[in-house]
């Protein structure tokens, strides 16, 4: 298949090559019978002044358009007319011929020179043939002037035409669409350049050879006139091309936005239930507790965090307070911690300590967490409050401490165990607290204590201890008030860095 490919590929190109090879052949020998047709009606006699036109010719072979196949045209055409005015039609095609072999200059292809010399004698003859057709015989120069434009044209559309049928045929383009994209907005500068050649005609037949030097400055005007106009012509094609881009781009765009709204809607959406389920999972109210009064405030930094309290009851009217918080925040934390509460609703059984409800919770989660790309882990504090005795029996991993609030003050009891889920096989020993009525017990995360000013500094276990030991006689609700107040005058306007949990527990 492939194979096959490459040689239709193949022969189109020899067909193309062929194609503007003959075309280019026609063009030249067209041009050969124009001069033989020229010298047979005229003669071959050649002024020596005509020299210095064909020089002229050769030096101002300006550059002014890369074409497929033909490479460079030029505009040297103003000598040409010049000397059509001057001598007449057999010495212009002499001239016109020099400077299409000038453009060697720019090309070594002999197929290319060939078709250049060719198009500018076949335009020229043209161009002469309606001059002379025109022009007042033995008419002094400003009679000129008209014909000369005439011809002007004629050689513009002769030229351009012939240029763009050996594009067409090289680039199976339509002739008519190169013709208008390259070429349509070329005559304003043959126009210049037929005022120009008047110029130079005039500055010979005044000051002779030398009027020719006066003359070099205004024709290097032709390339940066033809160049301004051509450029145009470009641009303005360019700039349809973006225009359609740029307008295919905004529904592409809009098509896009359009896709990423619809996925957003459905990621929020998603969010959502995830939310939902989250907020489910937490316990909707405080329990009911002879002898103990609970209240908690959560505050997520997003729809969702690692934050996490909760309660286990027991059948013999114990209950076990948990407060965790799972590294990280968001979605990811909320799934930990999803997974981390059933796994110690399954270990908080009636025959297990705190120290062995949360060893037993940490083998399952370390299993569960293994061979998971990213490290989790769960930060959490066990305590199991006894309403027949007025005990907390208290366990903790790499949690905040435990707040006993009492007349005396403060008293913190340390999580004394690693964070759950790091590894298998971990120990977390635990303490005994003994409260009387009116004690108060909290437990909080890192949220709160690691609130941050706009200096960068702390809110501090201190400063949470101090609002706790002021404030221990007023309701648990207002406590909490209280302490979110203090925390928000810390912050003083800058937004909060982390979920934060506050749960109070009030012997009474």
């Amino acid at each position: 298949m492939t194979t096959s490919g490459s040689a239709a590929v193949t022969e189109t190109a020899v067909r193309t090559r062929t194609a503007v090879s003959l075309y280019v052949a026609c063009v030249f020998a067209t041009a050969v019978g124009c001069v033989v047709a020229t010298v047979i009606h005229t003669g071959a006699a050649l002024p020596i002044d005509l020299i210095a036109f064909i020089a002229l010719a050769t030096i101002t072979d300006l550059r002014e358009i890369k074409l497929p196949v033909v490479g460079i045209v030029t505009l040297s055409f103003v000598p040409v007319l010049a000397a059509l005015v001057v001598f007449g039609l057999w010495p212009a095609l002499l001239v016109a011929a020099v400077s299409g072999l000038a453009t060697t200059w720019f090309t070594r292809s002999p197929e290319k020179v060939l078709f250049n010399v060719g198009n500018y004698v076949l335009s020229t003859f043209l161009a002469g043939l309606l001059y002379l057709a025109i022009v007042p015989t033995d008419a002094a120069l400003p009679a000129t002037v008209l014909p000369i434009f005439a011809a002007t044209a004629v050689d513009f559309f002769a030229n351009t035409i012939v240029l763009a049928g050996v594009v067409a045929l090289a680039t199976h383009d339509s002739p008519v669409r190169i013709w208008r994209s390259n070429y349509q907005w070329g005559l304003p500068s043959y126009m210049t350049g037929a005022s120009l050649g008047l110029l130079v005609a005039w500055l010979y037949i005044e000051l002779g050879i030398a009027g020719l030097l006066l003359g070099l400055p205004p024709l290097y005007l032709i390339y940066y006139s033809y160049d301004i106009y051509v450029t145009r012509a470009r641009e303005r094609q360019s700039f349809s091309e973006e225009i359609a881009s740029f307008k295919g781009e905004l529904v592409a765009s809009g098509q896009l936005h359009e896709e990423l709204r619809n996925a957003q809607l459905k990621v929020a959406a998603e969010i959502e239930r995830a939310r939902r389920i989250q907020h489910d999972l937490l316990p909707a109210v405080a329990p009911v507790v002879a002898g103990l009064e609970i209240e908690c405030r959560m505050e997520f930094l997003g729809e969702m965090g690692g934050d996490y309290y909760d309660f286990v009851h027991y059948d013999d009217g114990r209950l076990g307070i948990v407060c965790g918080d799972v590294m990280g925040k968001g979605l990811s934390a909320a799934l930990i911690m999803a997974m981390s509460r059933s796994l110690l609703h399954s270990a908080a059984t009636p025959d297990h300590t705190p120290e062995q409800v949360l060893e037993e919770a940490n083998d399952a989660l370390a299993r569960d967490l293994q061979g998971q790309r990213l490290p989790y882990f769960l930060t959490l504090s066990y305590a199991l409050f006894d309403p027949r005795l007025g005990t907390f029996g208290v366990a903790g991993g790499g949690h905040t401490p435990l707040l006993l609030v009492d007349r005396g003050g403060v008293r913190r009891i340390a999580s004394r165990g690693a964070a759950l889920g790091v590894r298998t096989g971990l120990r977390f020993p635990g303490d005994v607290v003994v409260a009387a009525p009116g004690d108060l017990v909290a437990c909080f995360t890192d949220g709160v204590t690691e609130t941050r000013a706009p200096d960068g500094g702390l809110f501090g276990i201190d400063r949470l201890c101090d609002i706790l030991a002021i404030s221990r006689e007023r309701s648990l609700a207002d406590i909490l008030t209280e302490t979110w107040d203090e925390m928000a005058t810390f912050r003083a306007g800058t937004p909060a860095n982390d979920d934060a949990t506050l749960l109070l527990a009030r012997l009474t």
